[in-house]
């Protein structure tokens, strides 16, 4: 009997960490999906935020801005070494980005967004929240 309780807690603190890591995996591709593409410009928004399935997570809807991290994903990801539990980092160097702020008042569904072009902004620090070593999440730039 004590055997068995013992190897069901151990199995149960296995399939525990396996589902947080699952679930780190999915919110890491996530930020990938929505923040990362090196060398995209102003002009593909829309193609990109379409094609990749981009929308506001509670509704479903366009979302209003979304910025894209336009350097590779070591230099961002470098931005969160060292980093357990969660934490929102801001990073010590300045990153390239494109930020799109959709056109309409009204947001539709994708793959009906459109988006305004804007001129790329000038590097500036980002602020992303880090999990597990990891970028989970875009806050800011500063």
């Amino acid at each position: 009997m004590m055997k068995s309780l013992h190897v069901g807690i151990l199995l149960l603190i296995v399939y525990s960490t396996a589902a947080l890591t699952q679930n780190q995996s999915a919110r890491y591709n996530k930020f990938k999906n929505q923040h990362h593409n090196p060398g995209m410009s102003a002009a593909d928004c829309d193609s990109v935020i379409n094609g990749r399935n981009i929308s506001e997570t509670s509704t479903g809807l366009c979302k209003w801005t979304n910025t894209f991290i336009t350097t590779t994903l070591g230099q961002i990801n470098a931005v969160c070494n060292n980093v357990r539990g969660y934490r929102l980092i801001t990073s010590n160097n300045p990153f390239t980005f494109i930020e799109c702020k959709l056109s309409a008042n009204n947001r539709p569904k994708p793959p009906n967004c459109t988006y305004k072009i804007l001129q790329p902004r000038p590097a500036k620090n980002i602020v992303i929240g880090c999990e597990a070593g990891y970028p989970m999440h875009f806050e800011k730039w500063v």
